[in-house]
């Protein structure tokens, strides 16, 4: 294995540590953040077989095929992110007109 090879698996166990103590007890969460890390390590380890992979697929390089999965996974949670806010600013939204509602003070005549 190459030196780039080592920093790169240390990187990926590294990351999915903090991910692991961040998440909590999603074992949904936890087991994808396994998998994706699993499949890096593997992706770096045998970068060979990225590239047969990618072959297989129609792709010309195994790191085109990286940089397409990137691309789409990237995309799919900027949209996750983002459909998360939306949801978040509606529910602040109904909270903060409940309490306006709850503390709304009379008006005062005027003479």
């Amino acid at each position: 294995m190459t030196k780039i090879q080592f920093l790169l698996i240390g990187s990926l166990i590294a990351g999915a540590a903090g991910v692991w103590f961040a998440l909590g007890t999603k074992l949904l969460d936890r087991l994808a953040m396994i998998a994706l890390m699993a499949t890096g390590i593997y992706f770096v380890a045998l970068p060979d077989h990225t590239t047969a992979i990618a072959k297989f697929l129609g792709v010309g390089r195994g790191t085109d095929l990286l940089l397409y999965l990137s691309i789409i996974t990237g995309s799919y949670a900027i949209l996750l992110v983002y459909l998360r806010t939306r949801r978040l600013e509606r529910k602040l939204t109904e909270h903060v007109r409940a309490m306006a509602l709850h503390h709304a003070v009379p008006p005062v005549d005027q003479p």
